[in-house]
C-alpha cells in the first residue's frame, strides 16, 4: 500500500460519523472502527481505527482473532455462528475464526462476540486487523549528508554507498565493541549505544579513563561501527542503523595486566546482550598462545550468540610487521583476523601476516573522538585514527550490516560471504587456497557479500506488447521517433515527386 494511499484514507478522518462502526477491548483499552471505503487491495477493507487516543489506518478481511479460555472450547464460538480456521498458538488458546455463513467481515466479527468477552466466556476478541509494518532500521538519503562524509575515504573505497542502498543496518542487530570504553556522550554515538560494561571495574560504566593517553581508541573503533549517519553532524559508521554496546577491558596505563577472567567476562557480555558482532581491536603484547578459558569463551559467542545462530567474532591483526603464530588469538576457531591497507589497496606496512590472516579493510583514519578536550583532538573527532585497529571496526560494521540483512543467518555463513567475496589485489599470486599470507583471502567488498547473501531481484522488464513500453522510451525515445517518421515522410514525398515529374517529360 503506497503512503500516497495511506494519506487519502487518513484523510477521510474528518468526514468520519461519531458513532464507529465497531469497537471491542484490547490492549490499550477500547478500540474503535469506522468503514471508510476508501482504497484497499483484494479481499480487504479500509478501515480508520482509533486507540489509546490515537488514529491511524488499517485494514480488515472476514477473520478476527480470539482468545479461549483456559480449557475452553470451540463450542461457545459455534453457538455465536462462528467457526475457527486455524490455531495460532495453541499454548494460549489464540485462534483465527471467521463467520461460518461466509457473510461477516473482522468488524462485524468483534461486535458479534463482544458480549463473551465482556460475560468472561472469551479472554479476546478483535478483528485480524491489516496493518503497515515497517522494518526499523536507519534509511539514508545517498550520499549521507554528515559534513565529514566526504573525508571518510575509506568508505568510498569500499563502494559503501551501494550496500546503504539496500541495508544501513536494524536495531534488531547489536554490535559489541570490546576496547577501553566509549563515550556515551559524544553527539554522534549517544543515540546509537545501548547499556555496555566495565569488566575491570566490575560496574555498567564503560566510560574510557578520562586524560588518559590513547584513551579515545573505544571511541575511534564506536564511530567506525555505527556512527549516527545522516543527521548532519560529524562522520557516519559503517552500520549506523545497528545497536552498539562498548565494553571496558583496556585499563588507562597500558602496562598494567589484566586478568584472562576480565576477558572472558567481556565476551561473557556479548553472549548475554545477543550481539551478532563482536569487535576487538585489542590482542596481547607479546605472541602468546591464546588461554583455553578465553578461547572457550570466544567459541562459546561465536557458537552461541543470538539464540544459537552465533556471533562474528573480529579480531585485528596487530601492527607489529611480524608473522602470527597459528595458536594465537587471531587463530581461534570462529575468529575473523582482519589487516590493514591504504587508500590504494597496499598492505599497510605495519600490519601483521600469517595464515591466520582472513582479510584486509582499509584504515579507518577518520572518525569519532572523545567529545570535549579529551582524546586525540580538541574537537569531537579526529583524522588520525589509524593501524589495524581502525581497520577491524570497519570490517565490523560492513558484517553488521549483513546480519542486518540476513538475520537468520547463522555467523558462519555470514562470516564465509565476507571472506569468499574479498578480493586479492591483482600482483599477489596466492597459495592453492585462495590465500596469501599478507592480504588474507583479499579485501573486503561489502556489497559482493551482500549480493552473496541475498541476491537482489532482477529489475522487473516491462511485458511485450504493453503500453508501458513507449514510457520506458522516455522522451528522447519518443522524440527520435518523431523524427524519422517526418524525415521519412519527406523522402516519399520527394521520391513521388520525382517520379511524377518523370513522367511528364515522356509525355
Amino acid at each position: 500500500m503506497s503512503p500516497l494511499v495511506v494519506s487519502l484514507i487518513l484523510a477521510v478522518t474528518a468526514a468520519l460519523p461519531s458513532t464507529p462502526d465497531a469497537s471491542w477491548q484490547d490492549r490499550g483499552g477500547t478500540w474503535r472502527a469506522w468503514r471508510t471505503g476508501g482504497p484497499a487491495a483484494p479481499g480487504l477493507r479500509a478501515v480508520e481505527l482509533e486507540a489509546d487516543g490515537r488514529r491511524f489506518a488499517g485494514w480488515v478481511d472476514g477473520h478476527a482473532l480470539v482468545r479461549l479460555r483456559p480449557g475452553g472450547d470451540e463450542a461457545v464460538l459455534a453457538a455465536a455462528g462462528v467457526r475457527v480456521v486455524r490455531a495460532i498458538m495453541p499454548a494460549i488458546g489464540l485462534v483465527q475464526v471467521e463467520d461460518a455463513a461466509g457473510r461477516a467481515d473482522g468488524l462485524e466479527l468483534a461486535a458479534r462476540l463482544a458480549p463473551l468477552v465482556a460475560d468472561g466466556r472469551l479472554v479476546r476478541a478483535a478483528p485480524d486487523l491489516w496493518l503497515m509494518h515497517e522494518r526499523r532500521g536507519a534509511t539514508l538519503t545517498l550520499p549521507p549528508n554528515d559534513p565529514f562524509y566526504p573525508g571518510q575515504w575509506f568508505w568510498a573505497r569500499l563502494k559503501m554507498e551501494e550496500i546503504w542502498a539496500r541495508e544501513a543496518g536494524t536495531a534488531q542487530t547489536t554490535i559489541v565493541v570490546v576496547d577501553d570504553g566509549c563515550d556515551a556522550r559524544h553527539p554522534d554515538l549517544a543515540s546509537q549505544l545501548d547499556a555496555g560494561r566495565d569488566v575491570l571495574d566490575g560496574d555498567d560504566d564503560p566510560s574510557p579513563a578520562p586524560n588518559a593517553r590513547g584513551n579515545n581508541h573505544g571511541t575511534a573503533c564506536a564511530g567506525l561501527v555505527g556512527a549516527a549517519g545522516g543527521n548532519g553532524i560529524g562522520v557516519i559508521g559503517a552500520c549506523p542503523g545497528c545497536r552498539v554496546r562498548c565494553v571496558r577491558l583496556l585499563g588507562a596505563d597500558p602496562m598494567t595486566p589484566i586478568p584472562i577472567s576480565a576477558d572472558s567476562d567481556a565476551f561473557q557480555f556479548a553472549l548475554d546482550t545477543n550481539a551478532a558482532v563482536v569487535s576487538n581491536s585489542w590482542g596481547f603484547v607479546d605472541s602468546t598462545p591464546a588461554p583455553g578459558a578465553l578461547a572457550d569463551a570466544i567459541i562459546a559467542v561465536e557458537q552461541q550468540s543470538r539464540g544459537g545462530k552465533g556471533a562474528v567474532v573480529l579480531f585485528a591483526a596487530g601492527n607489529d610487521d611480524r608473522e602470527l603464530a597459528d595458536n594465537e588469538l587471531t587463530g581461534v576457531d570462529g575468529v575473523i583476523a582482519v589487516g590493514a591497507v591504504n587508500q590504494f589497496g597496499d598492505l599497510s606496512p605495519f600490519s601483521n601476516r600469517g595464515r591466520t590472516l582472513d582479510v584486509v579493510a582499509p584504515t579507518g583514519t577518520y572518525t569519532t573522538d572523545i567529545a570535549g578536550a579529551d582524546g586525540d583532538n580538541a574537537g569531537d573527532y579526529t583524522d588520525r585514527f589509524g593501524g589495524t585497529s581502525s581497520a577491524c571496526p570497519v570490517a565490523a560494521g560492513v558484517v553488521g550490516l549483513l546480519a542486518s540483512a540476513v538475520p537468520d543467518a547463522p555467523a558462519t555463513e555470514l562470516a564465509s560471504a565476507l571472506i569468499s567475496t574479498a578480493k586479492l589485489p591483482s600482483f599477489v599470486t596466492p597459495g592453492p587456497d585462495g590465500h596469501d599470507l599478507s592480504y588474507g583471502f583479499g579485501e573486503i567488498r561489502p556489497a559482493a557479500a551482500l549480493e552473496k547473501l541475498a541476491p537482489a531481484p532482477p529489475p522487473a522488464m516491462p511485458k511485450s506488447g504493453c503500453s508501458c513500453d513507449v514510457a520506458a522510451r522516455g522522451p528522447s525515445s519518443d522524440g527520435a521517433l518523431v523524427v524519422a517518421v517526418v524525415v521519412g515522410a519527406l523522402l516519399l514525398i520527394a521520391l513521388l515527386r520525382r517520379r511524377r515529374d518523370g513522367e511528364t517529360l515522356r509525355s
